[in-house]
């Protein structure tokens, strides 16, 4: 059998993980590199074509390699009295049923054979030359499983009484920084409020396919309404949007580039507080849910400048970076509830139709 750690690279994991691990790894892979994802782009469906070969190929080593491993256990030594395995070429022939073990090994000895010679293939093949996706193209993310290392998803939301609801403790008011990944099916729809149960607090929702609104408030008056950043969005497309807030002005970045800065009264504004609850695609006081998706959801308690939110927008966070206040990776990728990787405990609760989707932003790398 040839040198497996070639194999076990190109599913992403590291020597000596469990044919379990494989398995679960593997199905993630097939999901992520399917070329009908990238059906836009002829160019990057060949590209994944090619990448699907070689997950299979690596898979199949691996699993024959695992077979193996099972059959050798479950035999005992050969005693010196029995007969001596049968040529290959006159395996075919009638075997007697006191030689069905070794009629066995003979079998699984062909299988290997054939795999070996799959894989001598496999690994000489010449490949096509890949020119490597600008950043500007959509590139294929490499999505890894729980335990195994950090994976990562995106809830899809379907537009009816459908939440992700962030209980939090304390409050967070005056300068902080809201960001995530979000895309929309519709012309409207909510990306994070903090409106309920009480009004005068925070919202950002996508507004008419022409900007992105955010609304401000002190608790008890609002600070800056119609605060639209200008920015003509597509359906279906994931954006990468941040709201800066200081006690002097909001500034609002999509996709690294500022696109509004608005000033205000020297006040705090509040994301949230006991009587302001953080919602994730949906303002439930007017009765708006998001049709689409969210990734990556992230609040700091400081003004992160341009330069940190493009440093850092691309590529998940460890969760213990300084000024980190909440942050939801939807590691998860089952159940009701997604905990806060940034250890401050604000585990967050999806209710209605929300699904768990490996259909992430091309340009967030996953480590």
């Amino acid at each position: 059998m040839a040198d497996l750690t070639h194999f076990y690279q190109v599913l992403g994991l590291k020597a000596g993980a469990t044919f379990e691990e494989v398995k679960a790894v593997y199905r993630d892979l097939v999901k992520v590199w399917h070329p009908d994802r990238f059906s836009h782009d002829e160019r990057l469906r060949l590209v994944a074509q090619e990448k699907l070969k070689e997950i299979n190929g690596a898979y199949k080593m691996l699993e024959a390699h695992f077979f193996e491993a099972s059959i050798q256990a479950e035999t005992p030594p050969t005693a010196k009295s029995e007969p001596a395995t049968p040529p290959l070429e006159t395996a075919a022939a009638p075997v007697p049923t006191s030689g069905n073990k070794t009629a066995r090994l003979a079998t699984v000895i062909l299988v290997l054979v054939a795999v070996a010679a799959a894989g001598a293939f496999f690994l000489t093949k010449k490949k096509p030359v890949e020119k490597t996706p600008t950043p500007e193209e959509a590139k294929p993310v490499v999505v890894t499983h729980p335990g195994v290392a950090s994976a990562q998803y995106a809830l899809s939301f379907d537009g009816s009484k459908s939440q992700l609801a962030i209980a939090t403790t304390g409050s967070l008011t005056g300068t902080f920084t809201m960001e995530c990944w979000a895309l929309s099916r519709r012309p409207n729809g909510p990306i994070l409020s903090s409106r309920e149960p009480n009004n005068f607090s925070f919202e950002i929702l996508f507004r008419q396919r022409k900007r992105f609104h955010i609304d401000l408030g002190n608790g008890s008056q609002w600070l800056g309404t119609n605060a639209s950043a200008g920015f003509n969005f597509n359906l279906n497309t994931w954006y990468h949007v941040a709201c800066v807030v200081t006690p002097e002005d909001c500034t609002v970045y999509v996709n690294e580039k500022k696109i509004k800065v608005r000033g205000l009264a020297t006040t705090n504004a509040i994301l949230y507080d006991q009587d302001h609850q953080m919602a994730v695609g949906a303002n439930p006081r007017n009765n708006d849910y998001l049709d689409g998706s969210i990734a990556d959801v992230r609040i700091w308690n400081t003004a992160r400048s341009e330069g940190q939110i493009k440093a850092y927008m691309n590529t998940p966070l460890s969760g213990n970076e300084p000024d980190l206040q909440g942050y939801w990776p939807f590691k998860e990728g089952l159940g009701t509830n997604t905990v806060d990787s940034s250890g401050h405990g604000f585990t967050a609760q999806l209710t209605g139709n929300i699904s768990w989707s490996t259909n992430l932003p091309p340009q967030l790398t996953l480590k």
